[in-house]
């Protein structure tokens, strides 16, 4: 495989390979190059030839796209609208009036799978400040249409998830198991399928019975283009279910660098369905987002997204983030720590889970311990609280099943002997610890879960 080499006398940290392969500089430069072209004056910097030279890159790029949205917008406030009827930002126009309570907007389509269903389906899509806010609107929407509803969901579901829908205890009843419940005569079966479970997906899909009012999908683990939403999109065309597809943009669509929070909700339903309580759907699920004050803020729409060759960057992010993963968990389950390991099916992280139960702000403390010891060795490991970036995350993590706090690895972007490098510094961190036990790290006081 062809390399890039590092520059003569170049001392970069976080980044301990001398070279990298020149398909990994090939991608990273056009990330820069498609970051960089939403400039107005272009920075045109060096080439890149380490990992570090390619985040260093992209949060100047990064910070430079915020600071020149900021001197555009400088005479708009929460109360002061542009002049013009529509704003834009790259492939966004917005419309809207005081404090954004009328905020509409049109952007590129989000998901392929709905593309390609066109034109037998009827969609609407709706931004929100983050995901949960999107899931809060949308169940919001849901109780003032439906009343009350029978949730199914996965166990291991997105915990914030469940916390928010426990808040209903009267009008929503949460079932795990994917096998047909009786519902109650005045509750609506709402099927969940949530991307961040460990896995089975489209099994539950397969296994849940005909009689679903919406089929609800937090797509937030998987790619805009993803094969699985595919299936998921043509499972419910099958069935004549309704869709409602939720995400948060924080994650897998900002090419790493978390240009703002956002979410959607893109509701889908067959023209020739059911389609009046749909329609009073998207208009409640409006009156949601107006009414908690969920608008999303234009300033955190990404500039680069809505072409071809963002698709092109974004898909191949993904796929090189899922092959570190596979190749990081062949390590692993070749060490000491693979009765730690926990896989997930988007393939996004995978956790690990130290002996002994630890609090919560133990394992925070070991995750900092890790990241700093992994970083002094030159490795592109930081402590961060999201997955997709150009290096590696770790966090703690609240293992929905085993209810736990675990450690959370969620391998970037980065080059594939980088991350093998990693995954050999966490079974060396762990062992010194005790082959995965922490308990020098815990506090006096007794272990607790969140």
């Amino acid at each position: 495989m062809k390399t890039v080499q590092r520059r003569h006398g170049e001392s970069t940290p976080g980044d301990s390979s001398a070279a990298v392969p020149a398909d990994f500089v090939t991608r990273k430069e056009r990330e820069i190059a498609l970051l960089d072209g939403c400039l107005s004056k272009p920075l045109r910097l060096p080439p890149v030839s380490t990992p570090a030279h390619v985040l260093e890159h992209k949060l100047r790029i990064a910070a430079a796209l915020r600071a020149e949205r900021s001197l555009d917008s400088w005479a708009i406030t929460e109360t002061a609208r542009p002049e013009v009827q529509t704003w834009r930002t790259g492939a966004y126009r917005f419309t809207y009036g005081y404090q954004r309570a009328d905020l509409t907007v049109q952007g590129p389509p989000i998901y392929a799978a709905l593309a390609d269903a066109q034109p037998a389906l009827a969609e609407e899509t709706l931004y929100t400040t983050s995901g949960m806010s999107a899931i809060a609107a949308l169940v919001t929407g849901l109780l003032a249409v439906k009343g009350r509803l029978e949730w199914r969901m996965p166990r291991d579901a997105y915990g914030e998830t469940r916390e928010l829908l426990e808040r209903y205890p009267g009008r929503i009843r949460i079932v795990s198991s994917p096998r047909r419940r009786a519902t109650p005569d005045d509750s609506i079966p709402v099927l969940m399928i949530d991307t961040a479970v460990q896995g089975g997906v489209v099994r539950r899909l397969a296994q849940t019975s005909r009689d679903i009012a919406l089929l609800v999908v937090d797509t937030t683990c998987y790619a805009q283009t993803s094969g699985r939403m595919r299936r998921i999109v043509r499972w419910a065309q099958r069935r004549n279910v309704p869709l409602a597809l939720l995400r948060s943009h924080a994650k897998l669509d900002g090419l790493g660098i978390e240009f703002g929070r956002m979410g959607s909700i893109v509701l889908a339903w067959h023209r020739d369905g059911d389609a009046a309580w749909m329609r009073g759907l998207v208009a409640e699920v409006r009156n949601a987002i107006r009414l908690i004050g969920a608008a999303p803020i234009p300033a955190h729409f990404p500039p680069f997204t809505g072409t071809d060759e963002y698709r092109a960057c974004s898909a191949g992010r993904t796929a090189s983030i899922i092959r570190n993963v596979r190749r990081m968990q062949r390590v692993l389950r070749a060490s000491p720590l693979v009765d730690a390991l926990t896989s997930y099916q988007h393939g996004l992280y995978f956790t690990l889970s130290p002996r002994g139960t630890l609090r919560i702000s133990d394992t925070r403390r070991a995750v900092n311990a890790l990241a700093e010891a992994l970083a002094r060795e030159g490795l592109p490991v930081r402590h961060a609280g999201s997955f997709g970036f150009d290096f590696v995350a770790v966090e703690w993590f609240p293992d929905p099943v085993t209810h736990r706090n675990v450690i959370r690895v969620a391998p970037g972007d980065i080059p594939p002997a980088l991350a093998e490098r990693v995954a050999d510094g966490l079974v060396r961190w762990f062992a010194r610890q005790g082959h995965g036990d922490a308990e020098p790290l815990r506090d006096t006081q007794d272990a607790t879960t969140p």
